[in-house]
C-alpha cells in the first residue's frame, strides 16, 4: 500500500549506538510525523533522547526514552516543512530536553 503524501527516512546509529536505527514517516498533508527507534542504548539517569530536525539550525521535534525492549516511539505533532529539513538527528540531552543540542549524536539520517 502506498500513501502519496507520506515520505519515509531512515536514521543510522553512529559510534556509540552502532546497532541502533530508526525511521521517520512524515505526512505532508497533516504536517505530522511518526518516529520509531530500535536497539537504543540505555540512558544514564537524568538523561533523555531528543530528536532534531535540522533546518538552518536544529529544531527540537521532541524527547523520548526507550522501553525495556530498547524501542522508542514518538508522535510529532508539529514539524517544519520537509522541504526545509536537510537531516534528522538524535542526541542525548538532560531530562526534559534543551532548545539546542549539547550532547553526543547517536542517530543521523539525511534527506
Amino acid at each position: 500500500m502506498a500513501w502519496p503524501t507520506v515520505s519515509s527516512l531512515s536514521l543510522a546509529g553512529l559510534e556509540q549506538a552502532k546497532s541502533a536505527g530508526a525511521f521517520l514517516l512524515y505526512d505532508q498533508e497533516t504536517k505530522k510525523a511518526f518516529f520509531y527507534a530500535f536497539n537504543m542504548p540505555p540512558l544514564p539517569a537524568g538523561k533523555t533522547y531528543q530528536l532534531w530536525a535540522i533546518v538552518d539550525k536544529p529544531v527540537s521535534a521532541g524527547t523520548f526514552e526507550p522501553d525495556p525492549g530498547h524501542k522508542s516511539r514518538l508522535l510529532i505533532r508539529s514539524i517544519p516543512p520537509l522541504e526545509s529539513i536537510t537531516k534528522f538527528a538524535v542526541s542525548v540531552e538532560p531530562q526534559g530536553g534543551l532548545p539546542q543540542p549539547t550532547g553526543e549524536i547517536y542517530l543521523i539520517g539525511s534527506l
